[in-house]
């Protein structure tokens, strides 16, 4: 079985991509959804249906694509399935397209929680968007992340990374900078201001092989 779905929002594309990547913003779109647990080379879904499943989920990330992989290959019930989110910038907005396939039992309940997931998450994905984080400026005032220039978008390896921290700390000198890292598992954003890290979610030493590294700045 497969259904397919569109959204759209006026944010930029880097904002819908670092939303995307998060497994964690994506279990509230279904209520049966119930716990994620995070392991070595991906994470395990709790689901309530008719009774409590676990799923293996790996996520696969590319330029404008994020994939999530679940399967459970294990017990009397085994199933495929994907999310496939597809990011389309366009001038004034950026679409996405959800792709959802689903092989195992139960294809006409999968179906209706795939509707229930789209419904919930048109609503959820805009009301999420416009809260990301707000950062204040060197001269006081409030910016949302989503709202600031990117003014670097490159990958890198794990060894170049100290000299983006260097880098970002030299601009940061006569204005704010938010550094994003991600290496398609881990995420790490640090905030310079006036040549110090104000502040930091993620570990930098847990990135490991080709990082994305995304620069803003007011």
């Amino acid at each position: 079985m497969e259904a397919s779905y569109d959204f759209e929002t006026d944010e930029n594309p880097e904002t819908v991509k670092e939303y995307l990547i998060n497994p964690r913003n994506l279990i509230k779109y279904v209520p049966n959804f119930k716990d994620l647990k995070e392991t070595e080379d991906g994470w395990e879904l709790y689901v309530h249906w008719l009774f409590t499943i676990k799923l293996k989920i790996i996520r696969i990330v590319s330029n404008d694509e994020i994939s999530y992989l679940i399967k459970k290959s294990e017990g009397m019930i085994k199933l495929n399935a994907n999310l496939r989110f597809i990011i389309l910038p366009t001038k004034n907005i950026t679409k996405v397209k959800l792709v959802f396939f689903y092989q195992g039992p139960f294809e006409s309940f999968a179906k209706r929680q795939a509707d229930e997931f789209y419904k919930r998450g048109a609503k959820i994905f805009q009301e999420d968007l416009k809260k990301k984080t707000v950062v204040q400026t060197n001269e006081g005032s409030e910016v949302p992340l989503y709202a600031m220039r990117t003014i670097l978008a490159k990958k890198v390896q794990k060894q170049e990374i100290e000299s983006i921290l260097e880098d970002a700390m030299v601009k940061s000198v006569d204005k704010l900078i938010v550094l994003i890292l991600s290496d398609g598992k881990n995420t790490v954003e640090l905030t310079f201001n006036k040549g110090d890290v104000t502040s930091q979610k993620g570990d930098v030493n847990s990135l490991k092989g080709e990082i994305t590294v995304i620069m803003k700045a007011p």
